[in-house]
């Protein structure tokens, strides 16, 4: 299983879970091949990411590893920032998710 931004969705991809708007309502089903009204759909309905096949994920030539211990740190940071919000709610879990993408990708560039 793959998480990836909808912005770097492609033509082609298959998704390998159900795909719902913030506000919970479904959009693609599970192994739904993507096409450009679909890529298209997901950004007008605000989705920030989905889930495709590990086989699907673009190569990104400029990956570099961290280490376990940083990742750590990067987390433990961003759920402190997020201590006082509701984590049971998929928009407040998908931002800590994405703010700690955010953050090692900072480490990257």
């Amino acid at each position: 299983m793959a998480k990836i931004k909808v912005k770097d969705l492609a033509v082609g991809m298959t998704l390998i879970a159900d795909v719902c708007d913030p506000n919970g309502r479904f959009l693609l089903g599970e192994g739904c091949v993507l096409n450009e009204k679909h890529l298209k759909a997901l950004n007008a309905w605000g989705v920030i990411s989905v889930e495709i096949n590990d086989e699907d994920m673009p190569v990104n030539k400029h990956s570099i590893e961290i280490s376990p211990e940083i990742y750590n740190a990067i987390e433990e940071q961003v759920n402190q920032r997020f201590r006082h919000n509701d984590m049971s709610k998929p928009f407040v879990k998908e931002l800590v998710t994405e703010s700690v993408r955010f953050f090692v990708e900072q480490l990257r560039e």
